[in-house]
């Protein structure tokens, strides 16, 4: 009986460990740790999904990119935003939506649902590259106009504390200060093979 056991648990692991192109992991761990790909074409290999209500704005969907087609368990590996429609490199998402509902269009304008992986080209955007540069402009243009204020001065100081604050817990959990949060802005589908 152990003998089975241990067998059974040696295949599970063994499909475990085969979800996700090699390469994928490799380019997603470099992306999760350096600014070095900042505005770079990549590519991955992946499903597309989405969970949750599906907001266009400027005629991109945001999506999440996974391992594997077992979409409901999965977490996502990156968040990519994909044009918003029925022609190719696109996604259509009903406004009410079963998760077999998504239409995915290749760049051969082919309709796929969210069990197909795909090989996904785009631009790499840090969403949080210049993090503090951007609240220090922020309360510097809004400082004039608020100086006299207290209860902005409280609420700039506030916002100030809490960047400081997640800065500090990045930096406790893996020794690095800085926010890898990144989004790949895509410019091709196409099946993987």
């Amino acid at each position: 009986m152990r003998k089975i056991a241990f067998i059974i648990s040696l295949i599970f692991a063994a499909i475990l460990s085969g979800c996700g192109d090699g390469a994928t992991k490799k380019l997603v761990k470099e992306l999760n740790s350096s600014y070095t790909n900042d505005g770079k074409k990549v590519e991955l290999t992946g499903y597309i999904t989405r969970n949750g209500p599906a907001i266009v704005s400027d005629d991109r969907v945001r999506v999440d990119l996974t391992y594997s087609n077992v979409q409901q368990s999965q977490n996502a590996f990156a968040q990519a935003l994909v044009k918003f429609g029925k022609e190719p490199n696109s996604i259509f998402i009903p406004e009410k939506f079963r998760l077999e509902d998504i239409e995915i269009y290749d760049s051969n304008g082919q309709k796929h649902g969210v069990n197909t992986e795909f090989n996904i080209k785009g631009t790499v955007h840090y969403t949080h590259k210049d993090w503090k540069e951007n609240l220090e402009q922020k309360q510097g243009d809004k400082k004039d106009m608020f100086s006299n204020n207290p209860a902005f001065q409280k609420m700039r100081e506030n916002s100030k504390n809490e960047a400081e604050n997640a800065k500090a817990e990045r930096e406790k959990k893996t020794g690095d200060p800085n926010d890898y949060s990144f989004e790949i802005i895509v410019n091709e589908i196409s099946v993987a093979k």
